[in-house]
């Protein structure tokens, strides 16, 4: 239903058919493996692929041979530590064994920290809009660094709501828009990073 309704809308370049799944399971693999076959039967004209979380590195991962690209959500740097050297590091070394096992390119497909509006620090701390910006900036370098990374999307354009949690107050802050369309620093740098400023 979804290949048939959007087939011919521009904007679709690929089919997504899911967002962190298991994938490192023989019983991960059997359930995708027609569901990439019908993907195919129904569009052979775009690439086909799913979302790797992180539980499914390169060399755990049994549905990525089934994929056309590799699509990654990873949080180096917020949810794994808030050492941005460490996350440097850690994507890096991550996104090259993909390569060497799979050889296919990547699409990062969310990437991200948290920043409350407003928030401020003449240091990249959590939280503030410096370590976001520094953040992406980290993450550019990497992918920059790699020709098989061939887009990124960050997460998230704007913030939004979420249930209440101790990790979510007042809503998911990792958009570079908050709630009301008022950019946060790291709005200005992916500007000047499209606009290539």
């Amino acid at each position: 239903e979804l290949i048939a309704r959007d087939k011919n809308h521009p904007s679709v370049v690929l089919w997504s058919l899911a967002n962190e799944p298991e994938s490192h399971t023989l019983e991960s693999r059997d359930y995708f493996a027609p569901l990439f076959d019908l993907a195919r039967e129904l569009d052979a004209t775009r690439p086909v692929g799913f979302v790797n979380m992180l539980l499914s590195p390169p060399d755990a991962c049994l549905v990525i041979e089934l994929a056309d690209v590799v699509m990654l959500n990873r949080y180096y740097g917020w949810y794994l530590g808030f050492d941005l050297a460490e996350a440097e590091q850690g994507l890096e070394a991550e996104l090259v064994a993909w390569v060497e096992k799979h050889g296919k390119p990547i699409l990062v497909t969310e990437y991200g920290g948290d920043a409350v509006a407003g928030q401020r620090s003449a240091t990249a701390d959590p939280w503030t809009e410096e370590y976001q910006a520094e953040l992406l900036d980290t993450y550019h370098r990497v992918f920059d660094r790699l020709d098989a990374v061939v887009g990124e999307h960050v997460w998230n354009f704007a913030d939004f709501a979420t249930l209440p949690s101790i990790m979510r107050v007042d809503g998911n802050k990792k958009g570079v828009f908050t709630r009301d369309r008022r950019p946060k620093l790291a709005a200005h740098r992916l500007r000047a990073r499209w606009r290539a400023e």
